[in-house]
């Protein structure tokens, strides 16, 4: 049976990263295996990126999976040492 959840770092640097086309000087972290953002120069400041696909759980219902999806977000954008300001959904 396969594994399923995360793509193994071999199969992201080998299929994926070499697919992505050309390298954008602005983007200051691409991205990589195991980062869940990614930060892109705009002048003198600096946006961190995040995206995850997110989902509602029926037993949780609309506001506690809404809390849930922001949490998630924000906890990872929060790991880049830049606390989480703004939000687009």
């Amino acid at each position: 049976m396969e594994k399923l959840g995360k793509l193994s770092s071999d199969i992201f640097n080998e299929i994926i990263y070499p697919n992505l086309g050309k390298r954008d000087p602005s983007v200051a972290v691409p991205p990589k295996h195991g980062v869940d953002f990614g930060v892109v120069e705009l002048g003198d400041l600096a946006i961190i990126v995040k995206s995850d696909p997110v989902f509602v759980v029926p037993e949780y219902g609309w506001e506690r999976s809404s809390w849930f999806a922001v949490h998630i977000l924000a906890s990872d954008v929060s790991v880049s040492g830049v606390p989480p300001r703004y939000l687009s959904i």
